[in-house]
C-alpha cells in the first residue's frame, strides 16, 4: 500500500504535508501573539503539549503519523520539532512532500516566525484565525476610514488608494505625518477619535523623539535597520544601509511587524509596477481598483467602466511559496478585464522552479489568468500603451 493510501486511512488530508506546515506556522503565529516567542529560542520545552496552541499540536500529531509511517525509531518531541523549524524544509529528518522551490524555506528565522511562516499561517485562517487578526483589523480600519471620510463611492476609492499607499511609502512615520492624516481624514468615531488615528495607531508603534532624529534604514525599501551594518531582511530587497533624518515634534512611529509583512513588504512590488507604468497611462491607470479587487487595472480605451472597452487587470504577488500561492489564488470576478495577469515579483519569478510549481498548483482551478514576471508585465503594459497612442 502506498504511503498516501496508508495515511489517508487515518485522515483524508494527512498525506498533505503543506497542511502540516501551515498548521505548524499557525501555531508559531499564535505563540508569538501570546508573547511566548522565547519558547523556540530557549531550550525549555518538555515533550508534553500542555499550553501549546491547537494548531501547533495538530501539526505535530500529523508529523507523528508521518514518523510512524516512515519507520522512525522514536517520535520527535515538541522541542525537536521547534528545532526543525529553524532548518530549511528540505533538511527535516522527515522527507516532506513539497516542491523543489520550497525546500529552502524556513518556518523560524532569527528566532521569530519567518515571512514564509506568516504567509502560511494567513492561508490557514480556518485552522487558526488568530494568525490573521492584525491584518484583518488593519484592513477593516482602513476601509472604515476611507468610507467615513467620503460622500460617494469614487471618493472612497480615492481615500483607499491614498491610505494603502501610505503603508508602502511610510514604514517609518512621525507625529507630523499623523497630524497631516488627521487634517486630511477628520471623520471621528463615537468616542470622538478620528478613524484615521485609530487605524494609524493599530499599524504603528511609537518611539520617543524630539526634533530631527537620525535613523538607520534600508535605502531601497525604507525599513528600519538595527545598525548601519544590518540587513533589513525584506524579500527581494537589494538595498544597503543608509541614514534618514526624520522630523518629529515628540514621537516617531515604526510599523508593527505584522503590518510591515502583510502590507508594506508585499506592497513594494505593487509600488514598483505602479511607478513604472503610471506616467504612460495617467488617469487610465487605477491602483488597487475596486478597493483592492486587483492591485492595478488599466483602461486603455478610457471607458471608465471595467468590462467595456479594453481593460487589463493584475494581481501582484510576492509569496515565498509558489505552491501555497497557487493553491489559494483566486481571481476576483468583479475584475472583468479582457486580459488578466498574475504578476510575480521579479526575485520570485527568477527563482528556479518557482513558476512551474505555481502553474502546477493552479492547474485546472484558475483559468484565463496569465502568469508573468514583474519586468515582463511592465514592458508589456508600456508597449501596449505606446502602440495605442
Amino acid at each position: 500500500m502506498s504511503r498516501a493510501a496508508r495515511l489517508t486511512q487515518v485522515s483524508a488530508d494527512l498525506p498533505d504535508d503543506y497542511m502540516t506546515v501551515q498548521l505548524l506556522a499557525a501555531g508559531l503565529a499564535r505563540i508569538q501573539t501570546d508573547q511566548l516567542g522565547a519558547m523556540w529560542s530557549t531550550p525549555s520545552l518538555s515533550t508534553r503539549s500542555v499550553g501549546l496552541p491547537v494548531a501547533w499540536n495538530a501539526g505535530v500529531k500529523r508529523l507523528w503519523w508521518r514518523a510512524l509511517e516512515s519507520g522512525m525509531a522514536q517520535l520527535p518531541t515538541h522541542m525537536e520539532v521547534f528545532a526543525w523549524c529553524t532548518r530549511p524544509l528540505g533538511q527535516w529528518p522527515l522527507a516532506l512532500d513539497i516542491t523543489e522551490s520550497d525546500r529552502g524555506l524556513l518556518l523560524v528565522d532569527d528566532g521569530r516566525p519567518s515571512a514564509f511562516a506568516d504567509e502560511a499561517a494567513r492561508l490557514a485562517m480556518s485552522k487558526d484565525p488568530e494568525a490573521e487578526l492584525v491584518e484583518n483589523r488593519s484592513f477593516d480600519l482602513l476601509m472604515t476610514t476611507a468610507d467615513r471620510n467620503a460622500s460617494c463611492e469614487e471618493q472612497v476609492q480615492k481615500n483607499y488608494v491614498e491610505l494603502r499607499g501610505f503603508l508602502i511609502d511610510k514604514p517609518i512615520a512621525s507625529d507630523l505625518d499623523l497630524a497631516s492624516l488627521i487634517r486630511r481624514f477628520p471623520a471621528k468615531n463615537t468616542h470622538g477619535q478620528p478613524w484615521v488615528k485609530e487605524w494609524f495607531l493599530h499599524g504603528y508603534q511609537h518611539r520617543p523623539a524630539s526634533g530631527p532624529t537620525v535613523l538607520d534604514v534600508c535605502d531601497e525599501c525604507g525599513n528600519p535597520l538595527p545598525s548601519r551594518r544590518g540587513h533589513c531582511g525584506t524579500p527581494g530587497c537589494e538595498g544597503s544601509a543608509t541614514q534618514w533624518t526624520v522630523e518629529a515634534m515628540s514621537e516617531l512611529y515604526v510599523q508593527r511587524q505584522a503590518v510591515r509583512r502583510f502590507f508594506h513588504d508585499p506592497g513594494l512590488a505593487e509600488r514598483r509596477v505602479l511607478d513604472a507604468t503610471g506616467s504612460a497611462l495617467g488617469q487610465r491607470m487605477h491602483p488597487w481598483w475596486g478597493m483592492d479587487a486587483v492591485d492595478v487595472a488599466y483602461d486603455f480605451d478610457g471607458t471608465d467602466h471595467m468590462g467595456t472597452g479594453e481593460w487589463w487587470a493584475a494581481d501582484v504577488k510576492d509569496h515565498a511559496s509558489a505552491t501555497l500561492l497557487g493553491r489559494y489564488f483566486r481571481w476576483d470576478p468583479r475584475a472583468d478585464a479582457r486580459r488578466r495577469f498574475l504578476v510575480i515579483a521579479q526575485h520570485r519569478f527568477e527563482t528556479r522552479g518557482y513558476v512551474d510549481d505555481l502553474r502546477d498548483a493552479m492547474d485546472g482551478r484558475v483559468r484565463g489568468v496569465e502568469v508573468v514576471g514583474e519586468d515582463n508585465f511592465i514592458a508589456a503594459v508600456l508597449r501596449h500603451a505606446s502602440e495605442r497612442g
